[in-house]
């Protein structure tokens, strides 16, 4: 039996010939990546594969991935979005769940990521 898992890629991105986005000029662009892959119990996910559908996402869009800062599995209930945007953790990894889909949070440029504080709180849970 597979399940889905979304995988969240925090990625930064430098724009390529014949990209529209183009906010301010910025060398680089920021953009958390949603990625829903079918998982089978007691097999290891790759996270070369999870890395190279990003890239490939990007790539499709004309932008060139430079780095992930972060790349982390999504776990319903764990996140908490503290402002109401339409770049909910929670919403955008339903969605890339449902559509089986990549899903891109809207792209931030340099400038913006920097006076930002994008922070995502996982809930802290007792397991013991």
């Amino acid at each position: 039996m597979s399940n889905k898992d979304v995988w969240i890629a925090f990625t930064k991105s430098r724009p390529l010939e014949g990209c529209c986005i183009d906010f301010d000029g910025c060398e680089f662009y920021f953009a958390d990546i949603y990625v829903s892959i079918e998982t089978i119990p007691d097999k290891l996910v790759a996270l070369g594969d999870i890395t190279e559908m990003v890239r490939h996402s990007l790539e499709e869009n004309c932008l060139e991935l430079v780095d992930i800062s972060m790349l982390v599995r999504y776990k319903n209930g764990e996140w908490k979005s503290r402002t109401n945007s339409f770049n909910d953790v929670n919403a955008l990894a339903v969605k890339a769940k449902q559509s089986s889909e990549i899903v891109f949070s809207s792209f931030r440029s340099e400038e913006i990521e920097e006076l930002q504080a994008y922070r995502y709180s996982i809930v802290e849970f007792d397991y013991e």
